[in-house]
């Protein structure tokens, strides 16, 4: 892997562990003296099926930006990204940046509006059935709670919703750059979905940071919905607070926040 790294940046090449989920994938960066690259190795075969999603999604708007495929090794469960710069969506949120919080808004709504209409052929619709099925495997093994839920509230939550464009599904605070202009990134898993499905994933992924803060932070993300409603589609509002409420289920099994089921069925 490093003389494939040091072909592109240099040598030598020096690596930064990002993440590592077990089983899945590690997330490095790679710095060399012609700049620097996301290296991502899956556990899985799964690098060509991202790299064929993340090269769809570059025909897309100019803002947000995604990253290039500069490099796919399926052999070695390899795939190398250009690198983006900017600082985490976290920090304006934190901050109550009414500025930027809009701003990105209307990022992602001018690339929601963008895909309307258009599939990717890398791309694959996701259904409700999905998002469900994975969250009550979830809660069955760490929450009862959500496990109760999730019976109680099979009807409304389950209920179809339309793939109309593409979606991030995994959008949060962090996959979001701030710079120049805004970025997305760790778009493994973009799909075609409702618009609905990554605003209500951001709102609360808002709201667990606002648990976590011990802060109030409502009025940026009323910034960012304003942003929002100037270059995306019109959102549902049944099918946003929906959204919210599966994605703060899911949450709540992951991070082990009890405060966060109350919340959602408020």
């Amino acid at each position: 892997m490093i003389e494939l790294l040091e072909q592109l940046l240099g040598a030598p090449v020096m690596l930064e562990e990002l993440k590592h989920r077990a089983g899945r994938r590690r997330t490095l960066r790679a710095k060399g003296p012609a700049g620097t690259a996301i290296v991502k190795v899956y556990a899985s075969e799964r690098a060509p099926v991202v790299a064929s999603r993340i090269a769809a999604l570059g025909d897309g708007p100019r803002e947000p930006e995604v990253p290039r495929v500069l490099v796919v090794e399926p052999a070695r469960h390899l795939l190398v990204l250009s690198d983006l710069r900017g600082v985490p969506f976290r920090e304006a949120i934190l901050a109550e940046d009414a500025e930027t919080c809009a701003r990105v808004g209307n990022a992602l709504g001018a690339w929601h509006s963008f895909w309307v209409g258009r599939e990717p052929w890398p791309l694959r619709p996701h259904r409700v059935e999905r998002e469900l099925a994975v969250l009550r495997a979830r809660a069955e093994a760490v929450s009862p709670a959500v496990a109760s839920v999730l019976r109680s509230a099979a009807g409304v939550l389950s209920a179809e919703w339309r793939c109309s464009t593409v979606v991030h599904r995994d959008l949060y605070e962090e996959q979001i750059l701030v710079a120049e202009s805004v970025g997305l990134i760790d778009l493994d898993d973009a799909a075609l979905g409702p618009p609905e499905l990554d605003i209500g994933n951001l709102s609360a992924h808002v709201e667990l940071l606002a648990l976590r803060s011990g802060r109030v932070l409502a009025s940026a993300f009323r910034a960012l919905l304003a942003g929002y409603a100037r270059s995306g589609p019109t959102l549902d509002p049944e099918l946003l607070e929906r959204c919210r409420t599966l994605s703060m289920l899911r949450l709540a099994c992951i991070h082990g926040e009890a405060a966060l089921v109350g919340r959602a069925v408020a």
